[in-house]
């Protein structure tokens, strides 16, 4: 799949994935609609009827959106890549369907981007009181290096350059929530690793935010533990998929010392969450699920397979 070339027309161009019931998008889009920049958002709605349509319809018949029904296609991969078919802006972004940015956000990471010459642009997500959500150990800024993507990326805090993605493809469909893999993440590390081997500039910018709830709010449940699994699996799939040996002995060593502590500290949740996060970096550094059932590459849908 490859972009059509039509000129940008928006300075940002968000391209939102949703399975969910359109309440969910409500408040990424009233952030949106008071941005001071151009925005154009694509909403790819994966469910059975076009429920999105009535929350989109302004932004619709002013030219700032558009609704992509597919109810066949799943995958947050699989939505975003239906997304970004035509590039109707400058700079992209992925945000979740539950995310939103605060006042001045876009504006900041527009003008940081041309001051600084950058390819793109990675910021945290934190929670509403400010409590970090996801990256919340790197609170320094820096240029964005494969080692550290682990720290630094995440899919709904990426600004990439239009440029950018025309010249790095699309995200893998193996990976990320929905895929039809045991893979559930890793889509934007894999796709920011393909881009810094061919030279993009990508700097972390700590100081800003992209807000988002954390789904392990609800404790340790079996729910949260699936995902964490998932979720690890994923990103030792990517580790794998481009040969980064060392990060994964250190990825995976750094669990299984993280299991010992929490096992230390009579800590069951923690023994829990970080046995889960081992189990699954494990699994997806050799390219299992959870039965041990083996999923090869697919060169045909996972782009630069080493």
């Amino acid at each position: 799949m490859t972009h059509a070339t039509a000129a940008a027309t928006h300075r940002f161009h968000l391209v939102i994935s949703t399975i969910r019931s359109p309440e969910h998008i409500e408040r990424c889009l009233e952030s949106i609609r008071r941005a001071r920049v151009s925005v154009f958002v694509t909403v790819v709605e994966q469910r059975p009827e076009p429920d999105a349509l009535p929350v989109l319809r302004d932004l619709i018949d002013a030219g700032h959106a558009e609704h992509v029904h597919e109810p066949v296609v799943r995958g947050v991969s699989r939505g975003r890549n239906r997304g970004l078919a035509v590039l109707r802006g400058d700079i992209v972004a992925f945000p979740d369907d539950d995310c939103w940015f605060d006042d001045g956000v876009l504006e900041l990471l527009s003008e940081r981007m041309d001051a600084r010459g950058l390819d793109g642009a990675a910021i945290p997500c934190r929670a509403s009181d400010d409590s970090g959500t996801m990256l919340r150990w790197q609170g320094r800024p820096s240029l964005v290096t494969s080692w550290r993507v682990p720290r630094t990326i995440v899919a709904a805090g990426i600004f990439l350059r239009r440029e950018l993605l025309e010249q790095n493809g699309l995200f893998d469909v193996a990976l990320g929530t929905g895929a039809a893999t045991p893979f559930g993440s890793g889509e934007e590390n894999d796709l920011v690793i393909r881009a810094l081997r061919n030279g993009a500039r990508i700097a972390y910018m700590p100081d800003t935010t992209v807000r988002h709830g954390d789904f392990r709010h609800d404790g340790m449940t079996d729910e949260t533990l699936a995902k964490v699994l998932r979720y690890n699996r994923g990103f030792g799939r990517v580790l794998r998929k481009h040969g980064l040996r060392g990060q994964a002995a250190y990825w995976t060593a750094r669990s299984a010392a993280a299991v010992l502590v929490a096992r230390v500290r009579r800590d069951a949740d923690g023994v829990r969450f970080q046995r889960a996060q081992l189990h699954g970096r494990w699994q997806g550094w050799r390219g299992t699920d959870g039965h041990g059932a083996r999923h090869p590459f697919d060169p045909a849908t996972t782009p630069s397979v080493r």
